[in-house]
């Protein structure tokens, strides 16, 4: 089990056929997720496949996590929100400094970049995340906007491995709009065995490829 402070990040090593199960302890909290090829580190999450080769803006339990390749990379086995983004990039200095205008600060992509920079990826290579929890819409203009993330507490997504994975998830840092109800809480990130059991992992045997 690893709990993941508010506005902070950790990464995580899933190989196939192992679960990664993300539980919101508190309710509300949004996890951007990126993930690699664990043994590739060319291939990584893709946006823009998962949507279209899900034929959805809404993936939940059945659905999967297509890599820029078009591979699958994850499955959802488990969500008992079923209200997740794959819309938005992930929050940052320049939203903060720019919109926000409250100064310069880091969010899920600087923090998402510092989880990867130790596997010997750029920081600057994070991809559009899959952001956990979060709840977005569109309005009749097909404009996106963000509402409260409808998990409570003890809620959780469980993704399943299809190929060895170097994950890194963030808790949202966005204490700002209504995105993590103005108030950032920690997240939960359990890496599962097959047979159900945690894996315990830590910072000092992630590092490298598998």
């Amino acid at each position: 089990m690893t709990i993941i402070p508010p506005k902070s990040s950790d990464s995580f090593l899933v190989k196939a056929g192992q679960r990664l199960r993300i539980i919101d302890p508190e309710g509300s909290q949004v996890a951007d997720l990126v993930c690699f090829n664990a043994n590739d580190y060319n291939e990584f999450l893709s946006q823009g496949n998962t949507r279209i080769n899900n034929q959805t803006l809404r993936i939940t339990t059945g659905h999967v996590l297509f890599s820029n390749f078009h591979h699958v990379m994850m499955e959802i086995v488990e969500d008992t929100v079923g209200v997740h983004d794959i819309l938005y990039s992930p929050c940052n200095t320049w939203l903060y400094e720019e919109v926000f205008n409250v100064g310069p600060r880091d969010g899920c992509f600087e923090n998402l970049g510092s989880a990867i920079e130790k596997h010997g990826i750029h920081k600057g290579q994070v991809p559009h995340p899959f952001n956990v929890f979060m709840h977005t819409d569109l309005s009749d203009e097909y404009q996106p906007y963000i509402k409260t993330a409808l998990s409570k507490p003890g809620d959780y997504l469980t993704l399943e491995a299809k190929m060895d994975c170097l994950v890194a998830v963030s808790s949202c840092a966005e204490d700002i709009s209504d995105c993590n109800g103005q108030h950032c809480t920690a997240i939960q990130v359990d890496v599962l065995a097959s047979d159900g059991q945690v894996i315990e992992q830590s910072s000092s045997n992630l590092t490298g490829k598998l």
